[in-house]
């Protein structure tokens, strides 16, 4: 499905520009934006409410210091544009958003500026967890395929940066969050997984319904010629699969096979199988992956599901799957310190992706969790606490209430600093233990963002290594 099957503005990105962009946020996306619009030659504006040093920085650091630009808030002159990218970052409930679409001049996420620049066609993946897990499985299935491809979105490459190079025989892999469906107008993959729904961003959120809403505009624009694949195991989503069973193809993963058109892994077997398309078959044997675990190997049969709306045969899709090894910040191995291992996980930021991250070790676990509150639902970690953890060690504006959620399960106490939590729980830890940094909150508190975070408990395990080392030569 190209941005050309369904357009709803006065330009199309193909033949017609507006006259003006305005860029509200100069985060990532915003800047990727910029860039193509430069290219273009279509004049623009940037509009940002941090302080003017740090946008000058940004801005100058790009070599856009000479785009027209305002810092500290947005004014009038972010209207007067024909058009409004609008980063992820920023709320849709915004004045200046809120004002620009009673004027109708189009709002769009930079998703969909993507799309609607690009023929490729997408394959999208959203969720509360487990989404780049999912999309780069996928990336990879498209690649062992022999497809043209590239995998972009929330995962931290923004869409639009890339598109450019994929021609319309190409597969865009994209990573879509919440936020990005909160300003789509055409935007319309050919398939899209849906891989759950957890309670997250209720600090943006009004309600869980708001939220749940947000992802399921995924699919706003799909017909029977689009492909949902929905998680077989999250009662909200099998409710909503009766719904779009009406117009559009439903096709279910899990650890077990729906009752129709399905992927799921086969535990007692341990091999992802399918039912599509008139056929059953097996993708591959779990034991041939470089990363474990139910989550990912659930996660594996959803990525193979949307892969084979590519048309990509079975074994190409299972080596595909096989060799990927992880992903940065994603219980990615950091070190090891006098027999203690441990493992960044600051990609974690919902309680869901705590109870993952605490349940995939047999040996106990000192857990490092906080950042800033996103409203989950914590308690639902409290039984893989009470069974893998040995403690607890919490840090940032969700400290407080995290440990009033936990206070009895575990040893738990608070520290002020990632530092000295990571001085803290290598105390605590014995031989043989992990000490799992896995904060289920963003990093808007204490950092820019997760690698932020993530590279800054590297470097701390790292400096202990070096300084056990140091101790052990003497």
């Amino acid at each position: 499905m190209s941005a050309l099957t369904d357009k709803k503005t006065a330009f199309d990105l193909r033949t017609t520009f507006p006259s003006r962009v305005s860029i509200i946020g100069a985060a990532r996306s915003g800047i990727a934006a910029a860039e193509y619009f430069i290219k273009k030659g279509v004049p623009l504006f940037i509009s940002d409410s941090c302080p003017a040093e740090k946008l000058e920085k940004i801005l100058s650091d790009k070599k856009l210091e000479k785009v027209p630009h305002e810092s500290g808030g947005h004014t009038g002159q972010a209207l007067e544009s024909g058009l409004v990218v609008l980063s992820p970052g920023v709320p849709s409930d915004l004045p200046i958003v809120l004002e620009a679409k009673k004027r109708n001049i189009p709002v769009w996420s930079e998703m969909e500026l993507g799309f609607r620049a690009s023929d490729a066609t997408f394959l999208a993946v959203t969720g509360s967890t487990g989404k780049s897990t999912t999309v780069s499985f996928l990336g990879e299935a498209l690649k062992a395929g022999g497809r043209e491809s590239v995998v972009a979105g929330n995962i931290g490459i923004p869409v639009i940066s890339v598109v450019a190079g994929i021609s319309k025989n190409g597969w865009v892999a994209a990573e879509v969050s919440s936020f990005q469906l909160e300003n789509i107008e055409c935007f319309r993959p050919k398939g899209a997984a849906v891989l759950n729904l957890m309670k997250n961003h209720l600090d943006r959120y009004r309600s869980e319904e708001d939220y749940y809403g947000a992802k399921k505009e995924i699919a706003r624009h799909f017909t029977n010629d689009n492909y949902l694949v929905l998680n077989l195991h999250d009662d909200k989503l099998v409710a909503w699969a009766d719904m779009m069973k009406k117009r559009a193809s439903v096709i279910f993963f899990g650890s077990q096979p729906g009752a129709g058109e399905s992927f799921w892994y086969d535990e007692s077997a341990g091999k992802i199988r399918y039912r599509f398309g008139g056929k059953q078959g097996t993708i591959l044997d779990v034991s041939d992956m470089k990363i474990g675990g139910r989550h990912n190997f659930e996660n594996a049969a959803a990525a193979a599901a949307l892969a084979k709306l590519a048309d990509i045969d079975d074994a190409a899709i299972g080596s595909g799957i096989a060799r990927f090894g992880g992903l940065p910040h994603r219980l990615e191995f950091a070190g090891e310190v006098r027999g203690v291992r441990f493992y960044n996980d600051s990609k974690s930021t919902t309680a869901e992706s705590i109870l993952v991250a605490v349940s995939a070790f047999a040996a106990k676990v000192h857990l490092i969790a906080g950042g800033r509150d996103k409203g989950c639902d914590f308690s639902v970690v409290l039984p893989a606490l009470r069974k893998h953890a040995a403690g607890i060690f919490l840090i940032g504006e969700a400290a407080g209430r995290m440990q009033a959620e936990w206070e009895g399960a575990v040893p738990l106490r608070r520290s002020a600093t990632l530092e000295e939590a990571v001085a803290a729980a290598a105390r605590s830890a014995r031989r043989g233990e992990v000490v799992v940094f896995s904060p289920g909150c963003s990093s808007f508190d204490m950092f820019a963002n997760y690698e932020e975070r993530g590279n800054r408990f590297k470097q701390v395990v790292s400096e202990l290594a070096s300084l056990a080392a140091g101790k052990a030569s003497l």
